[in-house]
Parts: structure tokens; sequence; C-alpha cells
């Protein structure tokens, strides 16, 4: 004798499968250029889009030297990385005698999509300053790398504006290497 409900649950339980598949499937939205490479792939048809779409290194983007001549030593720690699932992250760097530091923040792809910082900023009121970086109060300078917006906060001067000089300087470095 054939159990009817057994095969009414294969069923069931095949259909429910492939819905959750293919709408899994549907919100990813991966194209070929965001698949990791496999040996014997052809290369991505941008190379562009392919760098857009990993993850960045923050605490590559400056060198130690770099971040030593603004906040001084740094007692030989790492600086502190925070990745987010975004394809953005973090670095903070920070001098422990002296409380100067050095924050940069990658956002992920399509956070700036038309290559320019959204009109409104998380911040508040800001000041515009050279090559689209806006500047907000806290030392926060806002700025775009192609399709991500991003910020650096550098602090060695707690009144003033002396540190936007410095994060002009930087952002410019980051800028090259993202």
């Amino acid at each position: 004798m054939t159990d009817v409900r057994g095969r009414g649950w294969r069923a069931w339980w095949l259909s429910a499968a492939a819905v959750a598949v293919m709408s899994a499937a549907a919100a990813c939205g991966s194209t070929p250029a965001e698949q990791p490479a496999r040996a014997g792939d052809a290369a991505p048809a941008s190379a562009g889009a392919a760098a857009e779409a990993k993850q960045v290194d923050v605490c590559a983007l400056l060198t130690v030297d770099e971040v030593t001549q603004v906040i001084g030593a740094q007692g030989g720690t790492d600086p502190q990385a925070r990745t987010k699932g975004n394809g953005g992250g973090s670095c903070v760097w920070e001098n422990p005698d002296t409380y100067h530091s050095i924050t940069v923040e990658i956002g992920g792809p399509g956070t700036a999509v038309t290559g320019k910082l959204p009109d409104e900023s998380p911040y508040g009121q800001t000041e515009a300053g050279p090559d689209g970086i806006r500047f907000a109060s806290g030392g926060i300078a806002e700025f775009v790398v192609r399709d991500r917006a991003c910020e650096i906060q550098v602090v060695t001067n707690a009144a003033g504006t002396a540190d936007r000089t410095t994060a002009v300087r930087l952002i410019g470095l980051v800028r090259g290497r993202a």
C-alpha cells in the first residue's frame, strides 16, 4: 500500500526547498565580478567593479611612519581594525600617552552611488573643503573613494581646526590606496 501522505510531504518539501533556493539566489543578486576568482577563470570584465566589491584592509591604507608623523609613537601596539559586512571597515590608531589618534572609516560599495557624498551628513551641519571633502564637528572629514562614502578623524589638537590640513593630506593617501 502506498502512503499518499508521504508523497505529498516530499512534493511539498521539494517545492519549499526550490522556492528557498530561488529566493536566496535572487536576494544575493551577485554578478560575476563579485564571485571569488578561481584558478583558470578569466579576469572580470571590469577590474573596478571587482575592486569595489572586495573588503578593504583599512589598517593597510596608512603606513606606521605616516601615522607616527601625525600622532607620535603608538606604544608598539597594532591598530584596532573593525570590518563591516558591507565590504567596508574602519581602523583606529592611538598614542596611549597623548591620546592623539587617527580614525579612518571606509564605507561599503554603493554608499556614495554617484561618486558624491549624500546631501545630508550624519553629523549635522558641515563646511565644504577641498576636493569634495566636507568637514563636520569633532574633527571629522567626510570624503568619497569611487562609490564609497568615507570618513577620517585626526585628533592632535582638541581646539580649533588645525587638524584639517593633516586630514586632507591623509585623505589623499587613502584615496590613492583604497
